[in-house]
């Protein structure tokens, strides 16, 4: 059983090495199936999740890996009896997952080739012809705008920053709204009408500049464990105003208030009117701007420290990042937890979210030159 919604080609390896394990322990399974969650089932509320896991036989699909399992085995034994193996680094350290020692097999160097934008299987070249770091490599082996402004800038160690940035940003006008959701994804739905891994707001923070300057915050969390999506879409409508730029960092918010929009049919209408407003800073940021320590990176966390060191992520207590921000909504809304905890959860959550939005406020400013 995989928590995964397809058969995916490592599990098939997996399974084949269970299959020999079982067989070499005397027992002969007739067929072998994996089981793994079906994304379009739709929970009733009913505690009913009969058809939640799909079903596939694998055994055909698995017959030629079960014959190699023998052969990894010694290969294995091998590897544990000899010294350190020989293997080049490369885009395979990531496939299918992150291999735990990166940080000893790769280089360590200020700033390593992984760190250019786009680079993709290209990186395998580039490591095979003795490239470490990215001011060893020569300019024409790499393509595109970004990788090219990424070598300038480390080169140089100085930022750039284009003067579209400014021009972009004040063509939007006043007043401005900085938004940002926070969601989660069960894979067992606990509420009526979603899927699993489904992506369900249950909290934003709202940011408004109704001049330069004038800053006002709204926001919206809801820890009693009921379904929020209604109430966030309410909140939202209302906090947003009818006119002006939504900002925000990637077009994420527009996947959320769709989503609002399948769960509140009703207010389709209002929704979709904010979703036209919607202006992605993260492109903007993108083509105008670029440190060396942001490392090839153009999120959030990566360009806030560099434009505005006094905003860290570091500094938040409790919740730095979105992985956080959802454990800790799964144990807000846990009926088994106490209300000291929950409020605790509650203000840590709100202060994460706020920060998302206060980052894209500051950083709009830094590129206008309103800092």
């Amino acid at each position: 059983m995989k928590s995964s919604t397809s058969v995916k080609d490592e599990h098939l390896i997996d399974c084949a090495i269970q299959t020999w394990v079982t067989e070499a322990n005397g027992i002969r399974p007739q067929s072998v199936a994996l089981a793994h969650i079906d994304n379009q089932f739709v929970y009733q509320g009913d505690g009913n999740y009969a058809g939640l896991l799909a079903e596939e036989d694998i055994t055909t699909q698995i017959a030629p890996h079960i014959e190699n399992v023998p052969l990894w085995k010694a290969s294995a034994d091998q590897v544990l009896k000899g010294g350190e193996p020989s293997v080049p680094v490369g885009t395979h350290c990531r496939s299918p997952y992150v291999c735990p020692f990166i940080g000893h097999c790769w280089p360590q160097t200020e700033y390593p080739l992984d760190g250019l934008p786009g680079i993709g299987r290209r990186l395998n070249d580039l490591v095979a012809a003795g490239y470490k770091d990215v001011r060893d490599v020569p300019s024409h082996l790499l393509k595109g705008r970004d990788q090219l402004r990424v070598l300038r800038a480390v080169r140089s160690g100085k930022s750039e920053l284009l003067p579209g940035a400014k021009s972009e940003l004040a063509a939007l006008g006043w007043p401005r709204y900085y938004l940002d959701f926070e969601t989660i994804g069960f894979a067992i739905p606990i509420w009526a009408g979603t899927r699993p891994y489904q992506s369900l707001p249950f909290q934003w923070s709202l940011h408004v500049e109704s001049s330069p300057g004038q800053l006002e915050h709204a926001e919206f969390l809801d820890v009693s464990g009921a379904a929020p999506m209604r109430q966030c879409a309410e909140a939202l409508i209302k906090a947003a105003g009818s006119q002006g730029p939504i900002l925000t960092y990637t077009m994420f918010e527009r996947q959320c208030i769709r989503t609002l929009q399948s769960f509140c049919p009703d207010l389709a209408e209002p929704l979709e009117a904010l979703s036209r407003r919607l202006v992605d800073l993260h492109p903007i940021v993108k083509k105008h701007y670029y440190h060396p320590a942001m490392q090839g990176s153009w999120s959030i966390k990566a360009v806030l420290p560099t434009l505005v060191p006094d905003m860290q992520y570091g500094q938040l207590e409790g919740i730095q990042e979105g992985m956080g921000a959802q454990q800790a909504f799964v144990e807000a809304i846990d009926q088994a937890t106490s209300t000291d905890r929950r409020t605790q959860l509650r203000d840590q959550l709100l202060a994460y979210c706020g920060f998302d939005t206060l980052a894209m406020v500051r950083v709009s400013q830094q590129l206008e030159g309103r800092g």
